[in-house]
């Protein structure tokens, strides 16, 4: 049997992270939290857990990760955000492939979104169900400059396997995280555009967002998720005016 870390980002990520770490602790061998300085009940939970927990100042996603990986002590890492809980059967899932040997450099989970209590079918920039990498071998695959360092993804695996196991999702749970995670996130993609020296113009500014509310939520099927999908459209058009907006500031 091979051994597994766990790592779970958190910053004030009390409301879901018992319930993570609950079914992390059946089949990871370490749980690290790496925490950027929360103010509510995050530490006292990962101690009650017997959690291992650093701080690292935030600077952006990709970073974070990369030294989470670092610091797991073993080289298989199971990975979750603060706000998503694995199901029973993932967790089945992964000690029958721990037990067995892990034989792929990534595993890709299902991931079902919630928004406002309600499973959705797209939550900008994503279509539901997706299947990010949560499960690698960081000998081989790992968060560099290759990465974004918002909607990060991990690089260097030469074959992958999906898992239909799900990951449950619970992002967004009021309107105030919304907007809150709206400038946060847009913030974050102003810096990659400036970075990657893309185009910033004023014209990316008017007429993105248009295009991105029609993609989203026309094309990519927000509508089928009645007033929350309409949510999410204006989410994407919001999202993108504010990354050009912020983009051109700096």
């Amino acid at each position: 049997m091979q051994y597994l870390s766990c790592y779970i980002l958190t910053y004030n990520s009390e409301k879901h992270l018992p319930a993570i770490l609950q079914q992390v602790a059946k089949v990871a061998d370490e749980i690290l939290l790496v925490d950027s300085g929360s103010a509510d009940d995050t530490y006292k939970i990962g101690k009650e857990f017997g959690c291992r927990i650093l701080y690292r100042s935030f600077d952006n996603y990709r970073e974070q990760r990369a030294f989470a990986q670092a610091k797991c002590r073993y080289d298989h890492v199971l990975f979750f955000d603060s706000d998503e809980v694995p199901s029973d059967e993932l967790i089945e899932k992964i000690k029958k492939l721990k037990a067995a040997g892990f034989t792929a450099d990534c595993y890709e989970i299902r991931r079902e979104w919630f928004v406002l209590g309600k499973k959705v079918h797209v939550c900008y920039p994503v279509v539901c169900p997706d299947y990010p990498v949560r499960l690698l071998n960081r000998q081989v695959v790992k968060f560099d400059e290759r990465s974004a360092i918002v909607h990060e993804t991990p690089h260097g695996q030469r074959n992958a396997q999906r898992i239909e196991e799900p990951i449950y999702h619970y992002t967004f749970n009021t309107k105030w995280e919304m907007q809150h995670k709206l400038h946060r996130y847009a913030r974050l993609s102003a810096a990659e555009i400036v970075s990657r020296h893309k185009n910033r113009s004023w014209y990316k500014r008017i007429v993105s967002p248009v295009a991105a509310w029609f993609k989203w939520y026309l094309f990519k099927g927000a509508w089928r998720d009645g007033k929350v999908g309409w949510l999410m459209g204006m989410y994407a058009y919001q999202y993108t005016y504010l990354k050009y907006k912020y983009a051109e500031k700096m």
